[in-house]
């Protein structure tokens, strides 16, 4: 017999496979953090990937937008990098007074006051001023179109700044295919139309999944909401990015500063090289963990492990995934386009009122109906299977239930015990 441990919640469930079953782990690679964070950034921002020095990008008398990310993105660790950006550029010439600091929460909430200090730190924010982005101010600067007709209006205080400054951080995303980078400006810093227009771009005419072929984790090359992304950043103007990238504990393991697109794609490498694990074969069955308490308090935040694991499964295969969802379903927009029904009547929705949450539920549904999925959770039975999914009490019942709908014994298993963060890449 073979042992697994899964996490659920705060406990670890434990399982035995029978010895005959080929299993294999999917786990990210081991990436050295860095030790000297100051040091780190300060080489990187004196020798960028496609810009010159950031003390050559800037010139005393400009005006200096720095874009951060909201509450939702607290990994990034912006307080940590703030200080040490704000001092380069001080020696560079450009004062505290002529630097400020603007959110891209893209349609999310106001921050807090509490919230800022979180995201920057205190220590930077007794230097320079916050202001939070609105999608829906009425000062927004009109871009036009975009090549794909997507309306640009974006924030006037990046428009009006000398210099724009994006930080970041950089991570599979199943939308843009990478986070960072472009995203801090489309949809950071836009207007809520063109949000839900380029959005919506993840789209085809309704059909079997309702979602555009290249609309994947780990894609930017002819994914229509990424490439469009791009397009609209360049058009807004970034001068120069920092962005990192972390390991499962939060480290930097890899900071990624110069031009919007070049180092943007160097990041985008390391989270491959550290997160993309390659596999030469589909298996009849992957069993899924979020990683435990809190990263699956709630099936909505659960959707990415799913996400993830429906790269590893093979055709007429089956998924477990193991989420506590302890908070429940955690967003109701999500739960209630389920009431939709098929995929088909989804995607049209979507087509006349784009939601994230709405495309979650899409891709969702779109996983579940090729793909048996079940669920071990504390949600009840019957909001599991309005979520498409079938109910299981423990990997024991997961694992008959499984061999039910395969009519035989799995033969082959992956075990993804982090599977909001490892994404399976089939050997070509």
């Amino acid at each position: 017999m073979s042992s697994i441990n899964l996490a659920y919640g705060k406990e670890i469930l434990n399982f035995e496979l029978p010895s005959d079953v080929r299993i294999q782990q999917i786990e990210a690679k081991k990436s050295t953090p860095i030790t000297n964070i100051e040091e780190s950034l300060r080489h990187v921002l004196a020798h960028p990937l496609g810009t010159p020095p950031l003390s050559e990008v800037v010139k005393p008398g400009d005006k200096v937008v720095i874009v951060v990310s909201d509450i939702t993105r607290l990994w990034i660790r912006t307080d940590v990098l703030l200080p040490i950006l704000l001092d380069v550029l001080n020696e560079a010439g450009i004062p505290d007074q002529d630097i400020s600091i603007v959110t891209a929460t893209g349609d999310h909430r106001l921050q807090t006051a509490e919230e800022h200090r979180a995201i920057c730190g205190v220590q930077a924010l007794v230097r320079v001023p916050i202001y939070d982005h609105e999608c829906h101010a009425s000062d927004l600067v009109d871009l036009g179109l975009s090549s794909r007709g997507t309306p640009i209006k974006v924030n006037r205080r990046v428009w009006e700044a000398d210099k724009v400054i994006l930080t970041g951080g950089i991570a599979y995303h199943l939308l843009a295919g990478f986070g960072g980078g472009r995203k801090s400006i489309a949809p950071g810093v836009c207007g809520y139309e063109m949000i839900q227009k380029n959005h919506s771009l993840a789209l085809t005419e309704p059909g079997p999944t309702g979602l555009h072929p290249n609309i994947m984790t780990g894609k930017m090359e002819g994914n229509p909401v990424s490439e469009d992304m791009l397009e609209i950043a360049r058009k807004v103007g970034v001068d120069f990015i920092l962005n990192v990238v972390v390991n499962e504990k939060k480290d930097f393991v890899f900071l990624a500063a110069g031009d919007l697109y070049e180092a943007h794609l160097a990041g985008c490498r390391v989270v491959e090289e550290i997160f993309g694990i390659e596999i030469e074969q589909k298996a009849d069955l992957v069993l899924v963990s979020c990683g435990g308490y809190p990263k699956d308090i709630q099936l909505y935040q659960a959707i990415k492990a799913l996400d993830n694991a429906s790269y590893a499964v093979k055709e007429g295969g089956v998924i477990v995934l193991v989420s506590e969802c302890s908070d429940g379903i955690g967003s109701q927009p999500f739960e209630e386009f389920f009431k939709y029904g098929s995929v088909e009547e989804m995607s049209s929705k979507l087509q006349q009122d784009f939601l994230m949450p709405g495309f979650v539920s899409l891709r969702t549904a779109s996983i579940c109906r090729k793909t048996p999925v079940i669920l071990i959770s504390s949600l009840p039975e019957e909001v599991v299977r309005r979520m498409k999914m079938l109910p299981a009490s423990s990997l024991e019942t997961a694992w008959q239930l499984a061999a039910e709908l395969l009519e035989k014994q799995p033969e082959s298993v992956y075990v993804m015990p982090h599977g909001g963060n490892t994404f399976p890449i089939l050997r070509e």
